[in-house]
């Protein structure tokens, strides 16, 4: 890949997805060592910046508090970087608003409005208003919403639209990353009250599900590396108060709060016709 001239303007191009072909070709090189190296100098880069970020944000509150850090936040290739380093708390569903605020204006003059439903992953439910009117065709509508997720939203996969007395519509996508969440049924949606949790096991896998008091996560049912089960905890809005040792677990994010850095896995959760559904793998879209 040929390095773009010093003044030459590179807000048109992918760079992620140039950086992708190119770490993909350099592994695929015919001397093996030059994919170890490769896979080396991605592991130091990314360990040179994580400790870096880490002060950097340690040094932002300790001065400006987390007011200033939701400033800083605001801005969404701030929020990026630091989301991908699991500084701040990933919030797809507001990355997703804002990939979609790009065409609001436009849709609206046209008597439609979009109301996100839900985000799963890199798929996007939405509810489409003023369809009935008829002044755009579902397919235009549907067309627009692709371009800005796909250009504005990373990892998205798939756009579901459902309107309001219609069965939901599936309109696939070219694929980035071509998989999509498998999802698993687990509880009635009525098996817990807000504030509540139950271990299960999936596929061997332990975890404890959590309903707060507007949404239902999933985490692993053990705090940090040991084998000590989150079950017995206690559930205050979306904090998590182990039971064994007093760790404080966003159960959103899986991190840490009372010691910054550890985290336990959190697993994608949607809720359809009553039923708690629980995403452990993927599939090939």
């Amino acid at each position: 890949m040929t390095p773009p001239a010093p003044h030459e303007d590179t807000s048109a191009r992918d760079v992620l997805l140039e950086v992708e072909r190119s770490i993909a070709l350099l592994h695929q090189h015919v001397d093996p060592r030059v994919g170890e190296l490769v896979a080396q100098l991605l592991v130091d880069i990314d360990a040179v910046h994580r400790a870096g970020l880490t002060h950097l944000m340690s040094a932002i509150r300790g001065m400006g508090g987390d007011a200033f850090v939701n400033r800083l936040i605001a801005d969404p290739a701030i929020r990026m970087l630091l989301m991908s380093y699991d500084l701040v708390a990933v919030d797809r569903r507001l990355m997703a608003e804002e990939a979609i605020d790009t065409v609001r204006g436009h849709l609206h003059a046209h008597g439609v409005d979009v109301e996100i439903l839900e985000v799963v992953g890199g798929v996007v439910y939405v509810r489409l208003h003023g369809m009935a009117a008829g002044a755009l065709p579902l397919e235009a509508v549907a067309r627009d919403l692709e371009e800005t997720l796909r250009a504005n939203f990373v990892g998205f996969q798939e756009l579901v639209t459902k309107e309001r007395t219609t069965r939901a519509t599936a309109i696939q996508v070219d694929l980035r990353r071509a998989h999509r969440p498998v999802y698993r049924e687990v509880l009635d949606e009525s098996a817990l009250a807000a504030g509540e949790s139950r271990a299960i096991d999936l596929d061997d896998r332990p975890m404890l599900i959590v309903r707060t008091a507007t949404e239902w996560l999933a985490i692993a049912n053990r705090c940090g590396d040991t084998p000590l089960p989150l079950q017995f905890s206690r559930i205050d809005g979306t904090t998590l108060h182990c039971s064994w040792h007093g760790c404080q677990y966003d159960v959103r994010t899986g991190m840490r709060l009372d010691i910054p850095g550890e985290r336990v896995a959190v697993f994608p959760v949607s809720v359809d016709h009553g039923k708690v559904r629980v995403a452990v793998d993927v599939e090939r879209a």
